[in-house]
């Protein structure tokens, strides 16, 4: 679909976005590399279109610098989902109404993205201190494994505990979390461990 490098930069999104910032080119290639194709997936989601999904891509990737100096990003990754979405969600409005999108509107759906992607950021840190309340098992396992991506057997490996254990700690993991949330007033949102559960 997109070609990628073989060979990703060790750098966070964040360290990345920095560089960007300061005028470092490379390092929007190494933002390409790790969320192209997941960006090309969200476009396919809203548009069911393979062409005008990759121009989605290309088109956001290309204004990127002038965003990120718009903007202030402390987590990357959900700000830029929501951008791309919202984008999408703009290009379907206008399809569907037959209408060009004025240069003003789309400024207008940027503040948008800026807003939600602080409300995000908002939740992440509401969880990231729930995690920090889990027992020290749960704790390690759930960070593994949502936030390192690492499957069941790394994980296991990683601590040196067997598969069930492991399993064990990150469903009542979840469940904790969920139970600390509530207590904390987020009962409407879904963690993003259940989310991937």
């Amino acid at each position: 679909m997109f070609l990628r490098r073989k060979v990703l930069k060790e750098a966070s999104d964040e360290e990345l976005v920095g560089a960007l910032r300061g005028g470092h080119q490379a390092s929007l290639g190494d933002l390409w590399d790790r969320y192209a194709h997941l960006l090309f997936g969200v476009c396919m989601k809203y548009l069911k279109d393979t062409e005008r999904s990759k121009d989605m891509v290309v088109e956001l990737f290309a204004t990127l610098p002038d965003l990120l100096r718009k903007h202030e990003v402390e987590r990357f990754r959900p700000w830029l989902h929501t951008v791309m979405r919202n984008r999408c969600l703009m290009a379907l409005r206008s399809a569907k109404n037959g209408q060009h999108v004025p240069d003003d509107l789309l400024h207008d759906v940027e503040q948008d993205d800026a807003a939600e992607a602080r409300s995000h950021e908002s939740t992440l840190q509401e969880l990231e201190r729930a995690v920090e309340q889990l027992n020290e098992g749960q704790r390690i396992c759930i960070r593994l494994f949502y936030l390192e991506r690492q499957s069941y057997q790394q994980v296991a490996e990683h601590t040196g505990q067997p598969l069930d254990q492991v399993r064990s700690h990150l469903q009542n993991g979840r469940r904790n979390l969920r139970l600390i949330l509530q207590r904390s007033g987020q009962t409407g949102e879904q963690t993003h461990a259940d989310q991937n559960a």
